[in-house]
């Protein structure tokens, strides 16, 4: 190897040492404030088709729509956010009272006094005969779990309020991001799209594809999600059962997961109304859960939500709500699908390159 080939490969290994370090040294920089960057951008992406709207009215002053964006944006949040809690707070409380008052008119004190209620006792014993569960197994298991979880909450409850108080902070940064992220959207796609070494027809297939398969998965993870909390909620309380909007708040979250869904909430509300004699009641909900809130949204709403992903595979999704759900919490229902987007497009990219690699010197003179 001559001196020339072996500065070369010299200046290559440093460069890419040089750019892995700073890389790591970046990440530890960031690291207070990379969830309030990825919401940001989650969050930029939803709003694209709002944000061009915008664009194009105010065209001269993108500062000024960036400003009117994310004040929107804040607004979305906050509103509806202090009003559903304000009412999930009432409904809350209201429901723990109904709880402790059918609990007095039972006289159940504690967990012996609820084994020894006619119904429960009929299904311990069906237990104990096909399982071989004792009821003083039962119970001494739940005198553990009692203990286990006051120890819990001792521990965890001066937490509640700093979570409370980094949550807020986040928010703030988040909304603070938001504004660079629509203003500068331009710069920063094409920051992304420049390191893609295909040609520039082909980046701009590439970013405009992965653009729509991030918004049809923002669409149909969170409006689809909301929709579903709403008419799961409508029909909790058309069917007569207490606190609408909080088993409407639960069944929004509960709609994220792959697996059970929605019917997690509504399906133990109608088997309450039906061991406690509202027979139609429990009909009612469970058809409104089963085909409204469960089959026609996932079959149908979710589809059409989610038009433009049709490049991605529904497994790919699947994974990626999972993994992100275990890796970052409520954040990860989002950055699970997107990164594993990302993944396959940068793999695509590859292929094509070791494709165009692999053809004879005359094909690609020609």
């Amino acid at each position: 190897m001559d001196e020339s080939g072996a500065r070369r490969i010299y200046a290559r290994i440093f460069l890419g040492l040089l750019a892995l370090s700073v890389a790591l040294l970046a990440v530890v920089v960031l690291r207070p404030f990379l969830s309030a960057i990825a919401w940001a951008i989650v969050l930029a992406v939803g709003g694209r088709a709002p944000w061009r709207w915008l664009e194009q009215r105010l065209a001269p002053h993108r500062s000024l729509a960036a400003s009117l964006m994310c004040v929107g944006i804040a607004l979305v949040v906050i509103l509806p956010a202090a009003l559903v809690g304000s009412v999930l707070v009432d409904q809350a409380t209201h429901a723990v009272t109904l709880v402790r008052d059918v609990l007095s008119r039972q006289q159940v004190s504690s967990v012996a006094d609820v084994l020894a209620l006619p119904w429960v006792t009929a299904a311990l014993r069906w237990v104990e005969a096909w399982l071989g569960i004792t009821p003083q197994w039962l119970l001494d298991r739940a005198g553990e779990a009692a203990a286990g979880l006051s120890t819990f909450v001792a521990a965890k409850g001066g937490g509640v309020v700093l979570g409370f108080v980094e949550a807020l902070v986040t928010f703030v940064l988040t909304i603070f991001l938001l504004f660079f992220c629509f203003r500068d959207s331009e710069t920063l796609v094409a920051a992304f799209a420049d390191l893609l070494p295909v040609e520039a027809h082909e980046r701009e297939r590439i970013v405009s594809a992965l653009g729509a398969m991030l918004q049809a998965i923002f669409r149909g993870a969170l409006l689809c999600g909301l929709i579903q909390g709403a008419t799961g909620g409508l029909g909790w309380g058309l069917a007569g059962l207490p606190s609408p909007v909080l088993a409407g708040s639960f069944m929004a979250l509960t709609s994220l997961l792959p697996v059970g869904g929605t019917a997690l909430v509504w399906l133990p509300g109608a088997l309450w109304l039906w061991l406690g004699g509202s027979r139609s009641a429990a009909i009612f909900l469970g058809v409104w859960g089963a085909v409204l809130t469960s089959f026609v949204a996932d079959n149908v709403l979710k589809p059409l939500l989610m038009r433009g992903a049709g490049e991605l595979h529904t497994l790919v999704v699947l994974l990626g709500v999972f993994g992100g759900l275990s890796a970052f919490g409520l954040l990860g229902i989002f950055i699970g699908p997107m990164s594993l987007a990302v993944a396959l497009m940068v793999l695509r990219v590859l292929r094509e390159l070791t494709a165009a690699g692999q053809r004879p010197s005359e094909e690609r003179a020609d």
